[in-house]
């Protein structure tokens, strides 16, 4: 919004006009109030809470305990985006652990509401081989609810851009609707985490974890 404030330039005096003597108008455009710029925060249906991990390892970053099989730590040397990654390396088998994963209770574990998503979502991460290349990733990926609740959905070579290697970057993506929520009765409402259970062996780096709007139409 603008307005015009006028300035008038007497001629005539500090306090008057002499007569006979004309006065000069000077008109000046000038801002009532700054206009703030709102800047758009980036939303799947209203979602907000898109970024699982992108560089920070904090404390909504956790790895099971068992040094023999697993390593979780940052890398600086191998990033997607930005400066960090993480390298998760493990060995499940030879190391004997019944159970080995990492998880993320990302924004800053409060409960995530993902009700109006599960149809129009999907988790996606880059992926890149520490070492040589493969095909199949030994993972399953999970969601746990405020409740306990787990419902897991299983890696295939389908949900990948193309085949793991150690020289670019290979793009994971996970339909929301492959997790079996309904059937476990999960509280969708109430999401706790998102989890990666490892079997086997790998060695890998994982960068940009993230919630984007998905569709299956083509």
């Amino acid at each position: 919004m603008k307005i015009n404030v006028l300035y008038v330039f007497l001629l005539a005096g500090l306090f008057g006009c002499a007569p006979g003597k004309p006065s000069f108008v000077k008109v000046q455009t000038k801002e009532l109030y700054d206009i703030n710029t709102v800047e758009r925060i980036p939303s799947v249906n209203g979602f907000t809470a898109l970024d699982i991990f992108t560089e920070t390892m904090d404390n909504t970053v956790w790895a099971s305990p068992e040094k023999n099989c697993l390593a979780l730590s940052k890398d600086n040397e191998h990033a997607f985006m930005g400066k960090n990654s993480l390298h998760v390396k493990w060995d499940k088998v030879t190391g004997g652990c019944k159970w080995i994963g990492i998880g993320f209770g990302w924004n800053a574990w409060q409960p995530k509401d993902m009700i109006d998503i599960v149809n129009d979502a999907a988790v996606e991460m880059k992926v890149k081989a520490a070492k040589g290349g493969f095909s199949n990733l030994p993972v399953a990926f999970a969601f746990e609810d405020y409740t306990g609740t787990q419902s897991y959905c299983g890696f295939s070579t389908k949900l990948a851009s193309g085949r793991f290697n150690d020289s670019t970057w290979t793009t994971v993506t996970i339909p929301l609707k492959n997790f079996p929520f309904q059937l476990n009765d999960a509280d969708l409402g109430k999401m706790k985490q998102f989890i990666i259970q490892l079997e086997g062996d790998g060695d890998i780096y994982l960068d940009e974890i993230k919630i984007i709007s998905y569709s299956d139409e083509k």
